[in-house]
């Protein structure tokens, strides 16, 4: 009678560990595993220091749950950026690179809005200096939110038109002000990766 109350309990008990290791199975299970890699070159046309300025870019990253984005980027200024002889003259060229966060609404619709966030460091070099004024730190920080207007040309890729704003600090260099950086941007953006995705 006892060995049989004993192997009812160690039955009752498996049944409850049963139970409670389901729910974990279940949570495990549900965990998100739809990642996919892209890539993202941009190009921007923007105002640095009140000079019409040409930014290309590049970005790379994971794109989870078709919604949200994780990845790195850079930006580049392709064209030199004459500086006034107030700020040490010469030539002023452009960097900047971090983390670039973006979540997509209705991703599954051919045309659907995305909301990129870079945020980084940026760098300054000024070349031809006139004067002795090109002094100070050669680093900033910069934030730059956005909002595109993404479609699903091809299973491969998708063309993004957009805007964004850069915000600047701790800009220290030849005289310049987190005003001269600070500005509007018009984006175009292509990604390539897979991005057919099921509706399920």
């Amino acid at each position: 009678m006892k060995i049989l109350l004993i192997i009812t309990i160690l039955i009752s008990g498996a049944l409850n560990l049963s139970g409670q290791i389901n729910p974990m199975d279940k949570l495990f299970k549900d965990k998100p595993r739809d990642l996919k890699l892209y890539l993202n070159p941009t190009f921007e046309y923007s105002q640095i220091a009140l000079t019409a300025s040409k930014i290309a870019g590049i970005g790379a990253g994971v794109i989870i749950n078709k919604k949200l984005s994780v990845g790195v980027s850079g930006n580049y200024v392709l064209n030199n950026i004459s500086l006034p002889v107030t700020n040490g003259g010469g030539k002023l060229k452009v960097a900047m690179g971090g983390l670039h966060l973006e979540y997509t609404l209705w991703p599954l619709q051919n045309i659907h809005l995305s909301f990129p966030l870079s945020a980084g460091i940026g760098q300054l070099k000024s070349t031809g200096a006139t004067t002795a004024v090109s002094t100070g730190s050669a680093n900033f920080l910069f934030a730059e939110p956005g909002m595109m207007i993404e479609a699903n040309i091809r299973r491969y890729v998708k063309l993004g038109i957009g805007t964004s704003y850069r915000y600047t600090a701790n800009v220290k260099y030849s005289n310049l002000t987190s005003d001269d950086l600070n500005g509007f941007a018009a984006v175009v953006s292509l990604k390539f990766g897979n991005f057919r995705y099921s509706r399920h």
